[in-house]
Parts: C-alpha cells; structure tokens; sequence
C-alpha cells in the first residue's frame, strides 16, 4: 500500500501508470458489463476528486477510452464532473474550443457517437444546475446549434436550444448562436427557422420589447429564404402578427420592404397571410413613402393578373394599394434605428443589413435623387438587383420626368440581365403609362415597352399594347410600327406583327408620313435580318414608284438604303437591280434621293457578283454617273459623289469617266500629238494622267474642294501601299523633283504642282493650300523623298498653308534632311514663353506635336529642348492664369507625350527630355486640377522605374503638397490598374508619407475612390489584380499586428484603404447619398465594410479566395476593436455572412496572440533543412500529428492551389485533418519522387512558422526509439 500511495502522489503519471491496480481500472472502464465499467469509472473520478490523480491526466485517459467503450454514459458523467473540478482549478476560465488540440471532451464524444446526445445534455444540464458558469458549455452548445457538418437530430437541437434560452446569464450566447446559424441550406434553413420561432415564444412571454422587435425583420427574412427553398412559412406569419402585440413602431420600414420581398415570390395560397401583415404595418406604423410605394409596387402584378386562388388576398391587395398610393407626405423621422439587438442581428443577416442601409439613404436624399440614380445606376448588377424593389417604389411614387426616366432605364437595365423580373416591371410600367402627364415621360416609357418582348410570357402583353397604339390615332400608329421595330430586336417572333403592320399601312394611308415611317421601318428589318428582305421587295418597288415628288424623297432614300442592305446580303442582286432603277434614277433630281443613290454606287465594290454579270461595263456606268454628280450644283451630292468615289480603285477608272473640264490637259496634249502624227489616230490612253487630278482641284466647286482632296489622300494611300523601302534610299541625295515616279503617280502630280506654281497668283492659292492639306495627311508611310525647300515658300501662303507646310516638314524630317533642317529653324524660333505663346497659336505651330513622335525620332534632345519648355511653361502659366483657350493646348501637348512615350524607337534623350519636363511641372503645380487630367495619362507611359523615382517621397528633399498629391495620383492609377510589378509597395511608400497628414490620407482614399470606380465600369478590368489587392492589405495588416507601437501607427489607416478597396470594388458605396460619404466618415466605412466583403464572396470569380477573406477579417475586426476604441459588435460579425461553419473565437484569439514572430534556425535544424533525403513515411506520420494550424500555408509553398487543398480537405476530412496533411505530403511525394527532400520540407515549414513541428522531427531522427 505504501508504494501505491507513493505512485499515486508522485503526479508522476509514468509512475502512476505503472501500478497495476490502476491499470485494472482504466482496463474495465471499457468492460461490456455495465455495472462493472461505471464502477470503474466511478473509482477513477474519485481518485481525481480527491487530489490523488491529476485533473488533465484522468480526462486525457477518459478521452483515450472512448475509441473502445460502450458505456458512454458512464465516462460522460465521469468527464462532466472532472470537467467542474478542472474549471475550478483554473479560475473558472474555459480551455475548451471547437477545434482539436483544445476541443471541448464533449464534442468528441458526440463526434464519436452522435447517439450519446441525451447523456451528453444530461451533464450539461447537470453543470449548469451545479451553477457553473454557461461558458465552460460554450463550444457544445455552438456546434450542436451551428455545425451544418454534424447530423444531429431535431430533438437534440430544439432540448439544447431550451437549456440554453432557460439558463440564466446566457444572452451574449445566445446571440452568438443566432448569428452563427446557417441558413444556406434547406435544412439549415429550417433548423434555424425552428430556433428563432422558440426564441420569440419566450420573448413574448416575457414581454422583451425591444428583443420582440428585433425579431421581427429575422423572422422576415427567414421567411424568404424558407419560401425560396419551397417550405411552408406560415408559423412565421402568425409569429409576426404575434410580436406586433409587442414591437416598437419604428420598424414598419424594414418589415415593410421585407415583406414586399415576400410577396414577389410567395404562392397564391399564403398571400391572404401576408398582406395581414402589411395592413397592420400601413395602418400602425409610419413608414417611408416609397417604401409604401415599394409595397404598391409588389402588389400590383397581382392585381394585374387577378386568381380564384386567392380572390380574399386581392380585396385586401386594392385596398391597400389605395391606401399606400394616395399617401404623398413623407415620413419626419431620420430612418435610423437605434435597436442594438437588431443591429446585432443585421451583421450575420444580408437582408436586414441591406435594407437597413438603403432605408438611411432613402430618408438622406431629399432632393439628390437624381444624382443617386445616376450613382446606382453604374453600379453592379447583382447590386442594383438587390435595389429593385425601392426602385419600384421611387418609379411608382416620382412624378419628376427625369427621376421617371431614370429608374426606368436601371429596372430595364435589370430586365435585361435577369428576364424573370422582366414581368414585374413589365406590370409596374403599363401603370405608370396610365398615371404619366408629361409627354416626354410619356413617350420614354413607350418606347421602353417593346424591350420587354424578351420574355415569353410579356410578349403577348407588349403586342397588344402596341396593337392598340396601332389602332389609334395616325401619329400613334406610326409610333407604334417604331415600337413594333425595338420589339423585334428582342424577338424575333414579333416579325408578323410587324408585317402585317407594315402592308395594311402602305395600303390604307397614301401620304409622306407613312411612307417614310414604313421605309424607315424596313431598312431596319432589312439591316437587322435580311432573310425577310426578299418579302419586302414589292413594298420598296411600291414606295419608289409613288414617292415622286419633292415630299417623297425622305421615303425613297431610305428604300435605296434598304436596296443597298439587301445587296450586300445577296438577297437580291446589284446588277440587275441597276437595270430596273436605271431609267428613274438617271432622272432623278432630289438631292435626299441622289444622296441615297451615290451611297449604294459607294458599295457596289464590295458586293458580289454573278459570273453573268458585264461586270467592267456596269462599273464604267457607274463611276461616270458619279463623277458627273461631282461637277454638279449641288453640294451634297457632289459631296455624296466623292466620298463614293473613294471606294474605287484609281486603276478601275477609265480615262473618258472623268468629266471633260478635268482631262483639259490631256485633251490638248493629244491635240498637240495628232497635229505632229501627220493623220495617224493618236494612242488612247490606258490610265488617268496625274495632270487630271490638278485640274479636277481647279475646276470643282470651291465648296466641295475638301471632299475632292479626300479622294486624293485615298488614292495617294493606295499609291503608298504598293512601295517598298527602297524608294526612301537616295545615297546622291535627295531628288530635286518627283519625276522619278509615273505619269500617272498623284503624288507627283500634286508635289510637282506645289513645286512648279506660282505661290504668290491668288488664283492658285487655294488649290496649293488644297494640295499642301493633302500632303499633310498623316499616311502609314512618308511620302517619298523630295527636296523640301519649296515648303519654305509655300509657308507665306497663309497661316492655314504654314500650318500644313509645317506639319509636312515635321513629319518626314526622319528620313528627310531638308525637311529635318525646315523643322530645325523652326524649332529654334522658340527663344522665350513669351514667343511659343504667339508661335503655337498665331502662327498655328502646334501641329509640331501633332508630330512630336517623329520629332523625337529624327531630332536631337538638344534642338528639342527649347521648344518643348517654353512652349509647355507657356500652357500651364496661361491655365493658372484661367485662359481657358490653353487648356486645349495642354491637353494637346500631353496627347503627342502619350503618343510618342509609347514609341520604343523615339531617341533615349528624348525619352529622358520628356521624362524630365513632366516631373518638372509635378514640382511647380497641383497637378490635381481638373485642368490638367491629361498629365496623368502622359505620365502613365513612362517608364516604370522613372515614375517610381518621380513619385517617391523619399527621394525628395522638400515634401510639398503638390508633390504628394501628384504622386498619390500616380501612384493609385498604376498600382490599381496593374501597370507595376510591385503594387503594394507604390502604395506602402505613400501611407507612410501622409502618416501624419490627415489631408493627404483623404486625398489618398478619394484617389482610390475615383479609380476603383473607373475600373468598375470597365468591362476589361483584370479582377484578379484586385484580389490580390485585397489580400495582399489583409496579410500586411496581419503582420503589422506584431510590429512595434511605432509601426502600428499607420493599422487605422491600412484598414480604411482596405475598407475603401473592398466597398468600391462591391459598388455598394453606390447607395450612399452623397459618394464623399466614404472617404470623410470612417463610421460609414465600418458600416458598410461588413456586407461590402459578403457581397464580393458571393460573386462567382471571389469564390477562390473566400477562405482567405474569413480569416482576414478576423485580422481586421481586431485591429478595428484596438483603433480609435471603435467596436462594431462580435468578432463573428464580418464573416458571417459567408455561411460557413465558424472556427472558435477563443482559439483564433489565443492563437493570434501566441502566434510565434520569426526566429532563427538552430544548429540542429539547419543542418535538417539541408538534408537531401527522400520524405520517408515515418517523417510524414510525425509531421501530420504536429503540424498546426498553418498547414494550407505549408501547402501552398508546396504549389498546391487552394482548389487543391480544398478537394484534399473534401476527401479526407472524415478521417481528421491529420489525414489530410497525410495525404497531401503522400501526394507531394509521388509527385515529385526523389526531387521530394527533407531538407526542402523542413525549410518550408519552418518559414511558415510551424517551429514545435520541425523541433519533434529533429528530436525523433536524434533518437529513433
């Protein structure tokens, strides 16, 4: 006995272990005999009851025996009292998490045997009548209420909810499990449904009003989700009507909206029960008056779709429509609800805390509306889906026409993306075409009709709102065939109404209003779907044959369009088609009709056709009916005619096409030859000689000079296309003329032309000038090599000839030297500001820039210099002195730096001279003025390492604001969008610069603001950049948690750029009623923070990484908690949302707390980490034992992707996580065979900060036994 009694108080539990009488108990506690194993049992706690064992050591053995005992009663009761003398011995302060190593002994026991429950709650009731605190129960009661994993049966859950609910001290508690319950199943949903119906009995019989009205919204929103699930809710509505008797009624608003939510998706069966509610609501309650409208607005698709099935609901439905469509006075109060418990609630609840947010900004707008639509309306769908309802009611109850009109086009934009709503806004805007006055409200709202013919059930509503537009009166049936239009660019099924629609107008109505809607009507159908063209055929031969006076030539243009359409489609062909319209069209006058006509000759090289076809003939009839339009009076035509004529090729243009005032020089040519040919027939020539296209300059009308110059710049690049690069080469020099190109060349009829000519007879002026434009139109190629110096004459033509001299020389000075030394003396002309004002604008030299990338290609940085400062200095001066002119020309000047910065061929000087002159102005002038936006875009093509060092303040000597604000801009615009390789860091550098600034950081959160919008509203925006963004801020603000106090000084201000980042990115900073909101109160952005990082996980792309999120932002509501003493509720609150099964509070905080800062490898490991041994599996069985929490870390440097380890995790996590690190080291090393090392394992681990595993496994290859 004494050597007993020496073992057992040695608390040695090696010794204690060894004495034999011992081992007999622990032996028969796992006894089939019952008797026998409780008496065990039994022996053993009282061993640990009277000191004579320790505490830790008997629940680790009554733990070990739960792998192979049956009597799970016994051990259950053994454990819950040894659990209450461990309590105690701890100063009642609770170890026990969710999670192994620390989870609580009655979770794996209910793991082990889900049918032990009821001895599990025995002792748990047990303690708690012990009065024991509840927290010591804390973790059982989470995961039987919240763990959607575990299977637990409805009786277990509902007997465990009322122990809880009983129990006194337990709301803090019981809280929590609310806003833990999962809700994204049907059965979750139900369960949950269950327990919150429970919780509000027992509130009502204690008459908690504040708690009653709380639940009132849950209960709401509960009953969507069961509804949406197909469950029968109508223990909800009478539980609602139920806590009426007890609420507040400032929560009509909230409940109201909630149940218009409802009533979209409830059956026929439980209308009558909802609407019960709404009445109780507009009856008792003040409410918001859109959100009564809101409420019409649900219920008005009822109404206009009346059922038997509910024939009682819809009497109450009119009356409350009356009711809430007749109030037009608003509610007085702010919309702000002060009830803790359901602010509480609304952090896990995405109904309630949307709601409740659009209801605030509801009662802010007052008369911003407008703005807020047009905030709304960029938002992203899925938000503005959640807006639909409010939207609805601001709709029905606005009679502003551009409010009207501007929610319609969001519900339409709705609509379109998700057509099962169609219907109900469908419903929503035929009302409101019967309340509307305003005409232009009017015809927005018609015309927006036909886009509902999307759906199959609207299509016949919208047919036959447009048959009866069509039956009225002449104006409307016209309209209506424009609908009939719109409607059948949504459906195609829509053609025979518009058809028949079509021939009864041609055959009734004989005037110019309804032919020329009935041809506008078929070029439509003719562009959008040519197979029905052929049917339209008779209506367009109808339309040209009666529309023959001046009046009908609207009509028959637009029947040549159609014709046009339809032979580009082959529906019929040109060829022939000419053949029919020839005889009219020849005689045609009206300039509408000719227009149209040249048109369709424009378009005939691109038609096909038939092999029949005497296809040169008819071009040659048609290029000479055009170039007889070109000489005519009529402008537009003539015009018409030269822009046709530009999509012929010069070589398919017979000589005797042209009219004869324009082949005067060749006529008298051939004259001359056949005069000295002594009667032999002259040579008709095969082409057009160049001389032709000067004549043609000279003798068309001046008013249509520009037009025929056009044709000549298509040609001449035609002409350019067919050279190769030698041509440019001339070793002798440059040619003094162009007569080494063919007769036929433009380019030398027009360089020869600007060469030979007198400059100073103004009768040639404005040709020259005509020919200088020419020139000066930027090709893809230069013009061949000339020697330039005639530009210098043709300069003193005017400042119009200067500018495209200058423009010439400027642009070929790279392969040209005359032009380079032209553009020089230019160049050097710019000695002062003074001078480069009066020389860009006077004497028109900024078209210098308009080639500044050539510029920088031919010039050296020296010649350059000048004139690129004076003549920028001059720009910004003149801007700070408000000469609005010299905005143009600064947004000109940054154009060409754009254009040329993205030139790699530019000269490295240049590069740098530019580079130089743009951080120069960043030092001189806010730059954040709205007149300089352009800067930014030119800053954005340097090169990387040049905007880091202009925008880095630590390579300042002086920080001023302007520099800093310049920066901020840059900075944000490059790390945002993606165009540096180091984002984060771009980002970093400035937090700490405006460290102290409160300004600064403003401006800074306002710059992010401004460009996540911009990138929201692109459709090429790189999400994924923006993910990493959002990591990237939580992991910094991790580390920074462990920083000195000299770092954490800037956490605050990492969490608002989070907040910032993570709300613009969701677009719910779009509710707010002024967007200034986000950046000036930090209040706002805590609030909306919550519901903004929920929405992004819900959005198909976040999905990857919503892992990530949840345990970031737990990370960020600890730093939230430590900053500015700022608590927005439980530290649950952020993730709820997400719906996931939640990790213990107590655990993430211990192990925040004891998470271990680096440290260096001691000799042992070192020489481990370099070890080149294959991962054996004795390794793997030591590591998946101990490696901790931060395994998926460990995991991904291994390069598995998080998809990979959520599957590992799927497959394997029945078994325990331990089997899943099992696997996955398995895996990596049948991957990777001998490439597989230790030493590469132990290195990853140790990075990763799993220092204890790494210590075991060098400890166990030490000492192999």
């Amino acid at each position: 006995m004494n050597e007993i009694d020496y073992k057992l108080r040695s608390q040695n539990p090696t010794l204690i272990s060894h004495i034999s009488e011992f081992k007999l108990l622990s032996t028969k506690c796992n006894s089939d005999d019952s008797i026998v194993s409780t008496s065990a049992c039994q022996a053993l706690f009282v061993l640990g009851e009277t000191g004579l064992w320790d505490v830790k050591s008997a629940l680790a053995t009554f733990m070990a025996c739960l792998s192979s005992s049956k009597n799970y009663q016994m051990i259950t009761v053994a454990i819950s009292r040894l659990l209450i003398l461990d309590w105690k011995s701890h100063n009642r302060c609770n170890e026990y998490t969710l999670d192994v190593p620390t989870q609580h002994p009655f979770i794996a026991i209910l793991i082990k045997e889900k049918f032990s429950w009821r001895a599990v709650l025995n002792q748990m009731k047990f303690i708690i009548v012990m009065g024991q605190s509840v927290q010591l129960l804390r973790p059982v009661f989470v995961h039987i209420l919240c763990n959607p994993t575990m299977d637990m049966c409805e009786s277990c859950k509902r007997e465990t909810w009322q122990l809880l609910m009983k129990s006194s001290n337990t709301t803090d508690l019981r809280t929590e499990i609310l806003l833990w319950l999962c809700t994204n199943r049907a059965d979750t949903c139900i369960d949950a449904n269950c327990r919150v119906l429970e919780l509000a009995d027992m509130m009502l019989l204690k008459r908690d009003t504040e708690f009653c009205t709380a639940l009132i919204p849950l209960i709401a929103s509960l009953t969507i989700q069961l509804l949406e699930y197909g469950h029968e809710p109508t223990q909800n509505f009478c539980m609602i009507l139920d806590l009426f008797e007890c609420c507040y009624n400032y929560i009509g608003n909230i409940t109201l909206v909630l149940m218009a939510e409802i009533i979209l998706i409830c059956p026929a069966a439980y209308l009558f029960n909802v609407l019960q509610i709404c009445a109780v609501i507009v009856n008792k309650m003040p409410c918001h008056v859109t959100i009564l409208n809101t409420l019409a607005a649900s219920l008005l698709k009822w109404l206009a779709y009346p059922s038997l099935l509910c024939a009682d609901a819809l009497v109450t439905a009119k009356e409350l429509l009356i009711k809430t469509m007749s109030q037009k006075e608003m509610d007085n109060s702010n919309g702000i609800i002060s009830n803790k418990m359901l602010l509480i609630f609304s952090y896990s609840n995405r109904y309630i805390e949307f709601y409740m947010e659009l209801i605030r900004s509801l009662y802010s707008l007052k008369n911003n509306t407008l703005s807020w639509l047009e905030n709304l309306s960029l938002a992203p769908i899925d938000l503005r889906y959640m807006c639909k309802l409010v939207l609805c009611g601001i709709f029905l109850h606005s009679d502003e026409p551009l409010v009207v009109q501007k929610v319609c086009h969001i519900l339409v934009q709705i609509a379109r993306e998700i057509n099962s709503f169609a219907s109900h806004v469908l419903s929503l805007l035929l009302h409101k075409l019967t309340k509307a006055h305003d005409s232009s409200t009017l015809k927005y709202l018609l015309l927006t009709v036909p886009e509902f013919a999307m759906t199959k059930e609207n299509l016949p509503i919208v047919i036959h709102t447009l048959d009866t537009l069509l039956n009225s009166g002449k104006p409307l049936k016209y309209f209506a065939i424009q609908l009939y239009i719109k409607a059948l660019e949504k459906e195609p099924r829509c053609y025979r109404f518009i058809s028949t629609a079509l021939m009864d107008t041609m055959e009734k109505d004989r005037n110019w209003h309804s032919d020329v809607t009935c041809a506008q009507a078929i070029k439509c159908i003719c562009e959008g779907w040519p197979e029905h063209g052929e049917e339209l055929v008779p209506l367009l031969s109808q339309i040209l044959n009666r529309c023959v006076d001046l009046n009908g030539g609207a009509a028959s243009a637009l029947a040549l369009d159609s014709i046009s359409v339809l032979c580009k489609s082959t529906v019929i062909g040109v060829y022939s088609t000419w053949q029919v319209l020839a005889p009219k069209m020849r005689k045609e006058k009206r300039t509408v009709v000719l227009e149209s006509l040249c048109e369709l000759f424009g378009n005939i090289p691109s038609y096909s056709f038939r092999a029949s076809d005497d296809y040169n003939r008819f071009i040659t009839d048609v290029v000479t009916i055009l170039w007889n339009y070109t000489i005519c009076d009529d402008i537009r035509v003539a015009k018409a005619a030269f822009k046709a004529l530009k999509t012929y090729q010069v070589d398919r243009i017979p000589l005797t096409a042209l009219p004869l005032d324009f082949q005067s020089d060749v006529m008298i040519k051939q004259a001359s030859e056949k005069a000295s040919s002594e009667g032999n027939k002259p040579e008709v020539l095969q082409y057009i000689p160049g001389t032709c296209w000067i004549q043609m300059l000279k003798n068309v009308n001046r008013s249509v000079l520009s037009a025929a110059g056009d044709l000549l710049i298509s040609y001449i690049k035609d002409e350019l296309n067919g050279f190769r690069s030698q041509i440019y080469t001339w070793p002798q020099g440059e040619p003094q003329n162009y007569k080494y190109l063919p007769e036929r060349s433009v380019i030398r009829a027009i360089g020869e032309h600007l060469r030979r000519s007198d400059k100073l007879d103004p009768n040639n002026q404005t040709v020259l000038v005509e020919c200088l434009r020419i020139f000066a139109h930027k090709h893809k190629k230069p013009l061949p090599n000339i020697k330039w110096d005639f530009l210098e004459k043709t300069m003193h033509i005017s400042k119009e000839a200067q500018e495209y001299s200058l423009s010439i020389a400027s642009h070929h000075c790279q392969i040209s030297l005359s032009a380079k030394l032209i553009t020089e003396s230019f160049l050097s002309m710019y000695t002062s500001i003074s001078e480069a004002g009066r020389l860009l604008l006077d004497e028109k030299h900024l078209v210098l820039y308009s080639n500044l990338q050539e510029l920088c290609q031919a010039i050296q940085p020296n010649n350059l210099k000048k004139f690129i400062e004076t003549s920028l200095h001059y720009a910004i001066d003149q801007i700070l002195l408000n000469n609005e002119k010299s905005v143009y020309v600064f947004d000109h000047i940054m154009s060409s730096y754009v254009t040329a910065l993205k030139n790699n061929s530019i000269q490295m000087g240049n590069r740098t001279l530019l580079t130089t002159m743009l951080e120069e102005i960043s030092q001189k002038v806010d730059l954040t003025s709205k007149h300089f936006e352009k800067y930014f875009a030119a800053v954005m093509e340097l090169l990387t390492k040049d905007v880091e060092r202009m925008t880095s303040p630590y390579t300042w000597w002086v920080v001023t604001p302007e520099k800093l604000k310049t920066a901020i801009a840059v900075r944000v615009q490059s790390a945002f969008r993606g165009d540096t390789g180091t984002p984060f860091t771009w980002l970093n550098d400035l937090i700490n610069a405006t460290e102290f600034n409160l300004e600064m950081q403003k401006y800074l959160l306002e710059s992010i603001q401004k460009v996540q919008a911009e990138l929201r509203s692109e459709k090429s925006c790189d999400l994924e950049i923006q993910k990493d963004w959002i990591l990237d801020f939580m992991r910094h603000i991790d580390a920074l948690m462990v920083e000195t106090e000299h770092k954490k000084n800037n956490i605050t201000f990492y969490c608002d750029i989070l907040f910032v980042l993570v709300i613009c990115l969701s677009g719910i900073e779009c509710l707010l009623p002024q967007k200034e909101l986000l950046v000036t109160s930090q209040d706002i952005r805590i609030r909306l923070f919550p519901q903004a990082i929920s929405m992004l996980i819900d959005r198909q792309i976040w999905k990857s990484i919503t892992r990530q999120v949840s345990q970031g932002t737990n990370v960020v509501n600890y730093n939230i908690v430590n900053s500015n003493g700022v608590k927005i509720g439980s530290r649950t609150s952020y993730i709820c949302n997400v719906n996931q099964y939640p990790a213990n509070n107590n655990a993430t905080q211990s192990e925040t707390a004891s998470k271990p800062k680096h440290r260096p490898m001691s000799e042992n490991v070192e020489e481990l980490s370099t070890c080149e041994e294959e991962l054996g599996f004795d390794d793997m069985f030591i590591l998946k034992t101990h490696v901790g929490h931060g395994w998926r870390d460990v995991a991904r440097r291994l390069s598995y992707s998080d998809g990979q380890i959520d599957q590992f995790e799927e497959n394997y996590r029945h078994k325990g996580i331990d089997e899943v690190i099992y696997q996955l080291l398995l895996d990596w090393k049948q991957a990777n065979t001998r490439d597989a090392q230790l030493g590469t394992l132990v290195s990853i681990l140790w990075s990763c900060q799993e220092y204890d595993c790494v210590e075991r496994l060098v400890a166990a290859r030490k000492n192999p036994s």
